[in-house]
């Protein structure tokens, strides 16, 4: 990617929004750039240097495998989220082998290494201001997440995550949303730690009661989300 397109992408991120035009040029030297295709993985512990990924196109899975190999998913990511195993100190690191894995059809990102990438947060403090922001707010959906395992049933589960889908994709406007549902009935299942035929029915049970509403296989729509 020549370092036009590279600059444009960087301004229009939310994270660089904020750095001049110097800074930005000195970004994007540091970054590097990749285009794929669905199914792809990118392996996080395969690296000699840990990498900070981040989205332009496409959506990911955030996936690791339990005792028994099933694929357990911890994150779904769309355009603008950052992935990776990136640290500010080298006791948060965490053994569990985690990887992407690319669900849409194409995606592009941009990568960075890791320890290029907190030079420039020591040297500009906005940009570490609004990188402590995104984590902050991550590890709050982290949080809500495993409490939903907890205290909510998985119809409940189900149906919260049609609402997060569509606010996280940006595709819920006023009380209703249109959407592309690229997951699968398993890897929503994997989600929310539910089994693919549980959430199979409480699909059914959701489109029977006309809170939400499949045209083709992916297109749904959610007529009234206060009333999912």
């Amino acid at each position: 990617m020549n370092s036009d397109k590279k600059f444009w992408y960087l301004r229009n991120h939310q994270l660089y929004n904020t750095l001049s035009d110097n800074e930005l040029d000195s970004l994007c030297i540091i970054a590097s750039y990749k285009e794929g295709k669905k199914g792809d993985i990118i392996n996080f512990t395969d690296r000699e240097n840990e990498l900070l990924y981040s989205v332009k196109e496409g959506t990911f899975k955030i996936c690791y495998q339990d005792d028994n190999a099933h694929e357990i998913i911890s994150e779904i990511l769309t355009q603008g989220d950052l992935f990776g195993r990136i640290h500010l100190s080298r006791k948060g690191n965490n053994n569990r082998d985690e990887y992407a894995k690319v669900i849409s059809d194409t995606f592009k990102i941009c990568s960075f290494e890791a320890e290029k990438f907190k030079e420039m947060l020591k040297n500009n403090p906005d940009l570490s201001l609004k990188y402590s922001d995104y984590i902050s707010e991550k590890m709050e959906s982290f949080q809500m997440k495993y409490t939903d395992l907890v205290f909510k049933d998985v119809y409940t589960r189900v149906a919260d995550f049609y609402k997060r889908y569509a606010f996280h994709s940006a595709k819920a406007t006023g009380n209703s949303a249109d959407m592309e549902m690229i997951l699968t009935h398993q890897e929503i299942a994997d989600y929310i730690a539910a089994s693919r035929q549980t959430v199979t029915q409480i699909i059914n049970t959701l489109v029977a009661e006309g809170k939400i509403i499949y045209q083709g296989r992916k297109r749904v729509i959610i007529p009234d989300m206060q009333k999912l």
